[in-house]
């Protein structure tokens, strides 16, 4: 009888590792796409374990959470050090996770971004796997201050030959399908950032437009110069004219940048609806109290060129947006008139697509309508979930094949 490696059966489950250098908890930003895809997997036959970075040193080196196996490796840090305070503890992740899999069942690595990407290199070298890169984001460290952008110049080398050597690139726009084809990838893979059926809705609650007020909402962490100050500015002149506006926030906000920002929402704290860090379960909850969600970003070299999770969030949840056009969304939200378009530079878009939304429940309504016809339709779940099964599938075979 074949075996396959390690000794293994052939009929043996196929197994996969989705290594993040997070400690992957429900609140945190990539938990939603990364259990997400690990839950269509599982479901399809694969055998999942994330394998994650316990960055508080508190929490349980192994659990499941929702169905799927995470195994932690305890690294105490702490997050937005800088490349210096954080390479020593990320070594140490490193060093670790590369022990875990040498010595454990791995047919397909997932390299959530590109600081674990060198673990999957070596992986693949010494271990034989496949190497699966989750390219999160479409430009990395582009947050960094100016002193650090010399670093950037080995890190986007390094960026450019691992792209050429890993087996599948899974990216969420565009236009990271172009930077990694010129860069030479071996297959580029558009894995849109879709939320689960369970994270969203099957109507439009036509409730909300009997309410006598709107409320805006922001979900999602809390960092600097992340829009938020765009839309608080904005907000404050709403209630000046309609004083029974609402502001949701809900989203943890980073440890130094807690007082800055509760500096920043004092004058509206009245109006304001402060929730904190919250489980990616309760996202149905938050967005049946928001009438419209405030996605306003910089054009920044960070952000111009992502497509931010919210939006399809928001869709999903029949919510219709304001957003800035970033990210090739601002065409489909004029399109499909899912929402508003506006210039995060000029404050008084912003308070006109505010006062719209407010003065045109016609327009709020078909809007919302608009969004969660589309999150079925274009950014349909099941359709890209379809394709990421066939995407492992056909890298389960060449495993296996190899083996």
């Amino acid at each position: 009888m074949r075996k396959h490696l390690n000794g293994r059966d052939p009929e043996t489950k196929v197994k996969i590792i989705k290594l993040i250098y997070q400690t992957y908890l429900p609140y945190q930003g990539r938990y939603p796409r990364v259990s997400g895809q690990a839950k269509i997997l599982q479901e399809s036959g694969f055998d999942v374990t994330v394998l994650a970075c316990d960055r508080e040193g508190s929490h349980p080196g192994r659990e499941i959470l929702e169905g799927i196996q995470v195994q932690r490796i305890p690294v105490k840090t702490r997050e937005m050090r800088g490349p210096f305070k954080q390479t020593l503890p990320l070594l140490l992740f490193w060093i670790k996770s590369l022990k875990w899999l040498l010595i454990h069942q791995v047919d397909i690595l997932h390299c959530h971004n590109l600081d674990v990407l060198p673990v999957g290199c070596l992986a693949k070298l010494l271990k034989g796997c496949r190497v699966l890169f989750d390219a999160h984001e479409p430009n990395y460290y582009a947050l960094w201050p100016k002193k650090w952008k010399p670093i950037l110049k080995p890190l986007k080398a390094f960026e450019r030959v691992s792209a050429r050597s890993v087996d599948t690139i899974s990216v969420t726009n565009h236009y990271q399908v172009q930077k990694y084809q010129k860069m030479g990838a071996r297959r580029v893979e558009l894995v849109g950032n879709y939320p689960h059926p369970c994270l969203g809705a099957t109507e439009v609650d036509e409730e909300k437009f009997l309410r006598t007020h709107v409320t805006f909402g922001r979900l999602g962490t809390i960092y600097p110069e992340i829009g938020i100050e765009a839309s608080v500015e904005a907000f404050i002149r709403i209630i000046e004219v309609y004083p029974q506006a609402r502001l949701l926030i809900a989203g943890r906000v980073v440890d130094n940048h807690k007082e800055d920002f509760l500096r920043m929402i004092e004058p509206i704290r009245n109006r304001l609806q402060l929730l904190g860090a919250y489980p990616a379960q309760k996202m149905p909850d938050l967005y049946r109290q928001i009438d419209v969600s405030l996605l306003i970003y910089p054009k920044s070299a960070w952000f111009r060129n992502i497509t931010p999770r919210k939006f399809f969030d928001s869709l999903a949840n029949g919510v219709p947006v304001i957003m800035t056009d970033i990210g090739e969304l601002g065409d489909i939200i004029r399109s499909r008139k899912c929402g508003l378009v506006v210039d995060e530079q000029d404050n008084d878009t912003i308070f006109d697509a505010m006062a719209r939304m407010i003065e045109d429940t016609v327009l709020r309504r078909t809007m919302a309508l608009n969004a969660l016809s589309l999150a079925t339709t274009d950014f349909n779940w099941n359709t890209m979930a379809r394709r990421y099964v066939d995407l492992h599938k056909d890298l389960a075979i060449r495993q296996r094949a190899w083996a």
